[in-house]
């Protein structure tokens, strides 16, 4: 850069710097931003996510205000005309100054992001492909104001209309739900919504769609502000200007609409969770006849939702592995023909809500996967997101080749009901690929129904099992009919009244597996790592977050790789062919149970718990899963097993409805699910796609921070660091620059 070019450069930078103004901005764009993430989403509520999305989605609406507030002119503006450099360098060199300081500011929001890592886990490649994406809206932007500021003499005017317009393009998205418009006014408002190019980045997604859109937007607005200069200037145009300003403004708009045709998208997230497998490449080689995906995706989903376009993406991806696979998407919403063929495959509409800060409008949407292989029909019947969306494929699609069905009988062993206590349960299953086959022990044919099934066996409780039942499920174990998944405990709890824990008086189960080398303490383990749940007064009017040691939280481990909840597990030991599974943390603590006082083994009661002096607990790491690998022997038969696999989980509401609702929050929390489903793949011999099943997932809770003391210490620190440290460095660096710089005028 020539001298001339480099002094221009430094003296807009420098005196934006003078005054106040840039040092308040940077301030408030950094409060604002931190004050939404953790304030605003009630980060500390214990129900706080550590997904970057919810923090980088409020930058477009901050910038409405804070970009054209950043390229506001100084009077001292005026001399730039007697500055000796072609229009277009000034406006690319005055276009830059600002980019640099709005970088700065961005810069600023760094620590925000990474103080959220001392809580939970934060995805890098989120994160960096955010910020990447940042930078090139921060770019657009200022070009748009750019343009604004040239067309508009008047300062105030040129800001108040640069920030309406920022503000449409923000919002351009969502004129297609107010407004019906046709299919290509429709892609053209997506197009130039600012905020609807950023969702990629904000899942970890480096998608040269959004960033040639956004980098062809800013080249575009650049050589208009200078056509608009040089008019005002009275600046002719003859035939060689004319041919290369056209060529400018052609070349921004082919660079902005071809993105879309050629592309590539490079999947930065944790898990590598839009990128195909290598496991999905081999299956998809060996389809050797032909296969037809169908997506059937309404058109207004599309209006409303970026993250479809991930899905179509991935389905792309996929079907492009294999010649024989052929890829085609419908819309059902105008051909009643469609919609009567996919309720027969048994689909229907899911209904989304759509809020805005008047109005919530709800819509009956398609966004369905028909996959058809040799007269055989699999389906997906909604699907949102790319995220699990391989593992959905995959196992559909291995189903149809291999013609094996994914079966787990469930038995409800302690008295509850599979349709309203477990209700969850058989709708997760079904979305997850398996068949399920309930079967009720209090039924006078379980015996001999059971007898004469095939597939995974999944036992919940065992309290109401009788002993014949109980050498029926040995014997099916034992002779290899399927492996099997446990959630019993010798001792139940009052979900629905008090939470008082007593023993049961049928443990058959129990005994059976501690037989084979599991044995269930008299000890009920808690944990420094445990659930925040919300407890409210009796007149609902105030509520009390509570750190509840019973509920223990599992952290990320080998075997549980986004962790789960327990609900009063009991410590297990284990012997011979059994090995543990899952462990608490290093701080957990037991309670020995109680034998003199039957109907409460131990203190339960939630206000009582989180005031109990654990110093003078057993503590330690205890293990609260276990897996059986190997021969097994009958307690109850005299037969045996050469190779069964058979895993423990020693609580037996571990995905009772009632319990994944006091944990679930404000967005659900069915880890437990997952994890179950991981399990049951395993034990069906589908460690590949258990694999998938747990990468498609990622673990955003705030497990780090395990007891309530260092809950708040860090709380203080964030509050510290980010509304006192940082915004005063800010104003100190001020100071010292404008004191400095006055000194030197003088």
């Amino acid at each position: 850069m020539k001298n001339t070019e480099k002094a221009f450069l430094k003296y807009n930078i420098l005196n934006s710097l003078q005054g106040p103004s840039y040092y308040i901005l940077t301030i408030l764009f950094s409060v604002f931003l931190s004050g939404n993430y953790f304030i605003r989403q009630q980060f500390f509520s214990g129900n706080g996510s550590t997904d970057l999305l919810l923090f980088f989605s409020a930058v477009p609406y901050i910038s409405i205000i804070a970009v054209p507030a950043l390229c506001y002119r100084h009077s001292f503006a005026i001399y730039d005309d007697f500055i000796p450099l072609p229009s277009i360098k000034k406006i690319w060199l005055t276009f830059l100054s600002r980019f640099i300081l709005y970088s700065i500011m961005i810069l600023f929001l760094l620590p925000s992001a990474l103080l959220v890592n001392l809580y939970g886990s934060i995805d890098w490649g989120q994160l960096f492909t955010g910020f990447i994406c940042l930078f090139f809206y921060g770019a657009a932007v200022i070009s748009v104001c750019t343009f604004i500021e040239k067309l508009i003499n008047n300062r105030i005017l040129s800001f108040v209309i640069s920030a309406v317009i920022l503000a449409i393009f923000n919002a351009a998205h969502l004129f297609a739900v107010y407004v019906s418009l046709p299919a290509v006014l429709v892609s053209l408002v997506k197009e130039l919504s600012f905020a609807w190019h950023f969702d990629a980045a904000g899942k970890g997604i480096f998608d040269t769609r959004d960033i040639l859109w956004l980098a062809g937007s800013t080249m575009l607005f650049i050589y208009l502000a200078d056509f608009v200069t040089g008019k005002k200037a009275g600046r002719g145009y003859g035939k060689p200007k004319a041919f290369a300003f056209t060529a400018r403004i052609l070349l921004s708009l082919l660079i902005m609409l071809n993105g879309s045709r050629w592309y590539t998208r490079l999947d930065f997230s944790q898990n590598k969770t839009y990128s195909l497998s290598k496991f999905s490449k081999e299956l998809l080689s060996t389809v050797q006849q032909p296969v037809k995906i169908t997506y059937y995706q309404s058109s207004s989903i599309a209006k409303l939702y970026p993250q479809v376009r991930d899905v179509m993406d991935f389905l792309t991806e996929y079907a492009s592995q294999n010649k024989n696979i052929s890829l085609l998407v419908k819309d059902p919403d105008n051909d009643q023909s469609v919609k009567t063929m996919l309720e027969n495959y048994g689909i229907q509409t899911q209904q989304m809500r759509t809020v805005t800060n008047t109005t919530t409008q709800y819509v009956n949407v398609y966004s369905a996967i028909v996959i058809e292989y040799k007269g055989y029909v699999e389906t997906i019947p909604f699907t949102m997101a790319a995220n699990t969306l391989e593992y959905d494929l995959d196992g559909r699609l291995k189903h149809l080749i291999t013609g094996v069905s994914r079966t787990v009988n469930i038995v409800i062993g302690n008295g509850l009901s599979l349709n309203e206590d477990y209700s969850y349960l058989v709708p997760w299953l079904n979305s997850q690929g398996f068949v399920c086959n309930p079967l009720y022990p209090e039924q006078a044919g379980f015996v001999e129904t059971l007898r004469e099934s095939e597939g995974l066996l999944l036992i919940i409780g065992d309290s109401q099992i009788s002993i014949d039942n109980a050498i029926a499920i040995e014997d099916y174990i034992l002779n290899r009919k399927g492996n099997a998944f446990f959630m019993v405990s010798p001792y139940s709890s009052a979900i629905e009244d008090d939470w008082s824990i007593t023993a049961n008086q049928r443990t058959n189960i129990v005994e059976m597996l501690e037989n084979w080398g599991v044995t269930f303490t008299q000890k009920i383990v808690g944990d420094i790592s445990n659930a925040r749940i919300t407890m409210y007064s009796d007149d609902q009017s105030e509520t009390q977050i509570i750190n509840y040691p019973l509920w223990v939280s599992l952290l990320q481990q080998t075997n549980s790789t986004n962790g789960i909840t327990l609900f009063w597990p009991t410590a297990l030991e284990v012997s011979g062919n059994a090995q543990p599974y899952l462990y608490t943390s290093p701080a957990a603590f037991a309670f020995e149970t109680d034998k003199n006082s039957p109907k409460r083994l131990i203190e339960t009661n939630p206000f009582v718990m989180n005031t109990v002096n654990t110093s003078s607990l057993e503590k330690g790491t205890f293990t609260v899963g276990a897996e059986i690998n190997g021969e097994l022997k009958g307690l109850y038969n005299l037969a045996h097993s050469d190779k069964s696999r058979i895993m423990v989980i020693p609580d037996q509401y571990f995905v009772n409805s009632l319990m994944t609702g006091y944990i679930g929050g404000q967005n659900g929390d069915y880890r437990n699910f997952e994890f179950l489903t991981t399990s049951l793949l395993k034990l069906n011999g589908e460690e590949e796609l258990a694999e998938l099943n747990s990468r498609g997932s990622r673990d955003s809770s705030l497990y780090k921070v395990t007891d309530s003391l260092s809950f708040v210490r860090y709380q203080l620190i964030t509050y510290l660091i980010l509304y006192v440290l940082i915004p005063l460095a800010i104003l100190i660096f001020g100071v010292i620059y404008n004191v400095g710089k006055n000194r030197k005028n003088k």
